[in-house]
């Protein structure tokens, strides 16, 4: 496991989302943490003129999350597992026709494909059978040949 950047770094920000590792689509409630507190009114000012207080829905769902925190990391961390195994071997398989980087901190790899297509004709192709990617447009505003991967 990599150090959280506010860990790492004197002046790093980590940033926290109930939305990914818990799931928790639709839950508006994240944190940050921070070694720096000279950081803090700064980003009070700029969440002043944000969102100033969120949705009571949004903090009961958070608490609802948090309080099963432990069950539902461990079962998301066992379904990342057994996926990337399969991912793995899926790879291995078809290792002439993609390549790919694999995840490191989290659950994200990205694949790029080596056929005639970029991920973008790529992507269309895969939704006109029901499988969707993200292509590398949707990451950076130069897609290139280095940079031409979609995300899994």
């Amino acid at each position: 496991r990599l150090p959280a950047m506010a860990d790492a770094y004197s002046r790093g920000i980590s940033v926290v989302t109930l939305s990914k590792p818990w799931g928790g689509c639709g839950i508006t409630i994240g944190w940050l943490a921070f070694q720096d507190l000279s950081i803090k009114q700064r980003l009070v000012d700029v969440q002043y003129f944000g969102t100033a207080c969120p949705s009571r829905a949004s903090e009961l769902q958070a608490i609802m999350t948090l309080r099963a925190s432990d069950v539902i990391l461990e079962k998301n961390l066992r379904i990342i597992r057994h996926n990337l195994v399969l991912l793995q071997q899926f790879m291995a398989r078809f290792s002439e026709l993609f390549e790919w980087i694999p995840p490191t901190a989290g659950a994200v790899a990205f694949i790029k494909f080596k056929g005639p297509l970029t991920s973008e004709a790529l992507g269309h192709e895969l939704a006109s059978a029901g499988i969707s990617v993200k292509p590398a447009y949707c990451f950076t505003d130069v897609v290139t040949e280095d940079n031409d991967y979609f995300r899994v």
